[in-house]
Formats: structure tokens, sequence, C-alpha cells
């Protein structure tokens, strides 16, 4: 199982959510244009407010509001504000309470409005096989050290990051890593399955829930194609 999902390749260090986001946007409709002007139009539509990363109550959001069958698999926990989460938003110490208790308030939103299409549980790679099985492409939040170590890197900084995987064969899946170093391989690989697995594993290190969204068309998209 393989879906044509193009690669393409981020041009930031906070834009890899859009970048998967657009990569299956273009999957599902070729009229996409993967280029930087729409990644950060996409970005400026799943950021996470009032930080630079992407939500996942966005990314899905993003997906359900252009008419697609969209499932967000993750275990609605408290964010550990203490983790790497904080750390990657460059923001000064002395305004962090006041920047995460609006995250915190702005996610409350955001999973009540899309509450219907969530899945209040840790996703499992099961949940990859089943959602390409249905040609439903996958966007996951991983730990980018196993994704970065994978393509050469020897010793990766361990960041959130947003990957497309896009199929799988016997014991190994198909991912396109939007991540762009010259000295590391292409981004479209394979990665062994308890590889990903421990890179899904991404609460320890960043107090954040593992997170996947299973993006298929529903029927009334199909009638309307």
């Amino acid at each position: 199982m393989l879906l044509e999902i193009p690669l393409y390749t981020q041009t930031t260090d906070f834009t890899c959510g859009a970048c998967a986001t657009l990569m299956v946007s273009r999957y599902f409709d070729e009229n996409v244009q993967l280029s930087k002007k729409n990644e950060f139009l996409v970005w400026a539509d799943i950021i996470a407010l009032p930080f630079k990363f992407s939500s996942p109550y966005r990314i899905a959001a993003f997906f359900i509001k252009k008419g697609f069958e969209t499932k967000l698999i993750m275990k609605q926990k408290t964010i550990e504000e203490r983790k790497t989460l904080l750390n990657c938003c460059q923001t000064d110490s002395s305004e962090k309470k006041v920047f995460f208790d609006f995250f915190k308030a702005y996610n409350r939103l955001l999973r009540d409005r899309i509450a219907s299409s969530i899945v209040n549980r840790r996703p499992t790679l099961n949940d990859i096989i089943e959602g390409l099985s249905n040609y439903n492409p996958i966007v996951i939040l991983v730990n980018s050290y196993y994704t970065t170590k994978i393509r050469g890197e020897k010793n990766p900084d361990h960041l959130p990051h947003w990957i497309v995987v896009k199929g799988y064969e016997n014991k190994s899946f198909y991912i396109n890593d939007s991540f762009y170093d010259p000295d590391l391989q292409v981004g479209e690989t394979t990665i062994e399955r308890q590889i990903l697995k421990k890179a899904m594993d991404t609460y320890p290190r960043f107090g954040w829930p593992s997170a996947l969204i299973s993006v298929g068309l529903n029927s009334k998209r199909n009638k309307k194609k």
C-alpha cells in the first residue's frame, strides 16, 4: 500500500505542520500548488496561537472545513508546560504564563468545535494501517530525533515534528518528512515500525500527547466530484 503523495520541503523551522497539510491537500487536488506562498497561507490557518507551531486541532479543523472525512486520534490530557513545548516557543519567561493561559483556553475552544471528530485515546500503528487501507493519508506528530536520524543525522535534536505517512510494507512505513537539510537523505523515505512507534511517543519528551490525523474523502465530497 503506497499513496502517491508528493514531497514538499519546508522553508522555515516551524512550518512542518503546514507542509504536511499541504502535501495531503495536493494528494486530493492536483490544482493545489506546493509553494512557499501556500505553505504560509496554510500555516496561518493551523498555528497553535499564540505560538508558532501547528495545532492538531487546527490541522483537523482545516480538513473538516474543506469537506474531508477527518479523524483526530489524541488522548485529551493536560499539556505539561514544563516540558520542551514551551522551550520551543521563543517567548520571554515573564510572558510564558500569559501566553500559556491563552493557549490552553484556545485549545479548549478548538477541541469543542471538532469534538465529533476526536477519538480520545493514544494513536497506534494499527490506526495508521487502518487509515492507509482506506486510502487515507495520515498526518502524525513525532519526535524528530527518530525521523532525522534515519535520514543520516548522527546526533539530531529532539523536537516536535509533523510528518505524513503514505504507505506501509511488511515491517516498514513510507513517510514524507518535510524537514530540509542538504546533508540529509531525501525526506521521502521509509521507517521501521518499531522506530515509528518510539517516534510517536511524544508526551514524555514534550508534554504534548501523541496525535494522528486521518484524512479521507466522504460521501458528500465524492458526489460533488
